[in-house]
C-alpha cells in the first residue's frame, strides 16, 4: 500500500517536472476589452456594442532567435442581455518570429488596411468609406524586420476550388453581394520611416472577387511635433472610384483631438465629401471616453447625414 501511494507519488513529480519543462519560456494571456456608444444620425439614435472582444494570446520561445505565437480573438455584442449572445471571430492566426521577421498563418487584418486606410479612418464609431479590399481569412502573411526604416509585408489569401465548389463564399462591398473566386489573392505593403516622415504604398490585386480591378494606395504622414501628426492618403479601384484624404491628431496629455476628411470621386456619378471629428479623455491606461460628429454626403443624391457619437471602452 505504502509502495503504491509512494509510486503515485513520484509519478506525479515527475508528471509535474514535465509540464514545468513544457510551459518554462511560454506565455499566455486572457485579454478584452467592453465598448460602448450611444449614436444618433438621421437615421435615428441607438445605444449599443461598440466592438467588443475577448481573446487569448499567447508565445512559446523555440530556441534562442525563434519564437512561436498565437491569438485568438472573439467578438460578442455586450450590451443586451440574451440567452441566444451571437459570437463571431474577430481574428486568429499562429506563427513564427525572430531575426528573419514573422510569418502568419490564419484570419487577421488586412495588412493594406493597417498601412493605408487606417491612416485617414481613424475614429472610435464613426466610419469613412473605403476602397475596395480583399476580405479577412485563410491568409498566409510575412513582415519583414525594420531595415533602416524599411518594411516589406506580403500576404496571399488562399482559397481552393473546393471551398466555393457547393457553397460559394459571398460578401457585401458597398452595398452589393460579390462572389469570391477561387484563387490566391495577394497583396503587398512597402513603409519606410525616416525621422519625422514616414509614408505608405499598398497593393491589392483582389484576385478572388470576380473581375479584373485592384486597388492602390498611399499614405504619407509628417510628425509636425511629437504629440501633432498630419497624414494624407490617395487611393484607387480599377474602373470604381478614387479617394483623397487627409488626417490630424494631436495628443493633448490627457487623450486626443483628431479629425479627417475625404474625397470619393466615382467611375460614374460626381463627387461628394466625408468630414469627422473626435475627441478621447483617458480616466486610466485602459479606460477612457470620447465623443465624435461627421457629416456624410450620399453618393446618389445632394443629402448629408449628419452623425454623432459618445462612448467609453475599458480594457482588460
Amino acid at each position: 500500500m505504502k509502495k503504491s501511494i509512494i509510486a503515485i507519488a513520484v509519478s506525479s513529480a515527475a508528471l509535474a517536472s514535465v509540464s514545468a519543462q513544457a510551459a518554462e519560456g511560454s506565455t499566455f494571456d486572457a485579454y478584452g476589452n467592453i465598448q460602448y456608444a450611444y449614436t444618433d444620425s438621421d437615421s435615428g439614435d441607438a445605444f449599443g456594442d461598440n466592438g467588443s472582444t475577448f481573446g487569448f494570446k499567447g508565445e512559446t520561445q523555440i530556441d534562442q532567435d525563434l519564437t512561436a505565437f498565437f491569438k485568438y480573438e472573439l467578438e460578442a455584442d455586450a450590451d443586451e442581455k440574451s440567452s441566444d449572445v451571437s459570437i463571431g471571430l474577430d481574428q486568429a492566426f499562429v506563427g513564427l518570429k525572430g531575426g528573419f521577421g514573422k510569418i502568419q498563418v490564419g484570419s487577421f487584418d488586412s495588412i493594406y488596411n493597417n498601412a493605408i486606410q487606417d491612416s485617414v479612418d481613424q475614429f472610435e464609431n464613426l466610419g469613412f468609406r473605403s476602397t475596395t479590399t480583399t476580405v479577412e481569412g485563410d491568409t498566409i502573411a510575412y513582415f519583414s524586420p525594420s531595415m533602416n526604416g524599411l518594411e516589406v509585408q506580403v500576404s496571399t489569401q488562399v482559397k481552393g476550388d473546393a471551398e466555393s465548389a457547393d457553397n460559394p463564399e459571398t460578401t457585401d462591398i458597398d452595398g452589393q453581394t460579390v462572389t469570391l473566386e477561387d484563387g490566391n489573392a495577394v497583396t503587398a505593403v512597402v513603409k519606410y520611416t525616416s525621422g519625422p516622415l514616414s509614408f505608405a504604398v499598398g497593393y491589392d490585386d483582389l484576385n478572388n472577387y470576380q473581375g479584373d480591378a485592384d486597388t492602390t494606395g498611399l499614405s504619407v504622414g509628417y510628425a509636425i511635433a511629437d504629440n501633432l501628426n498630419v497624414t494624407a492618403k490617395y487611393e484607387t479601384t480599377d474602373d470604381f472610384q478614387d479617394i483623397v484624404g487627409l488626417a490630424a491628431r494631436y495628443g493633448y496629455g490627457a487623450g486626443d483631438i483628431y479629425a479627417s476628411a475625404q474625397t470619393i470621386s466615382p467611375e460614374d456619378g460626381d463627387d461628394y465629401n466625408e468630414y469627422g471629428a473626435g475627441v478621447t479623455y483617458s480616466l486610466a491606461s485602459n479606460v477612457y471616453v470620447y465623443g465624435e460628429v461627421g457629416s456624410f454626403e450620399n453618393a446618389n443624391n445632394s443629402d448629408t447625414d449628419t452623425q454623432t457619437a459618445v462612448g467609453v471602452y475599458y480594457g482588460f
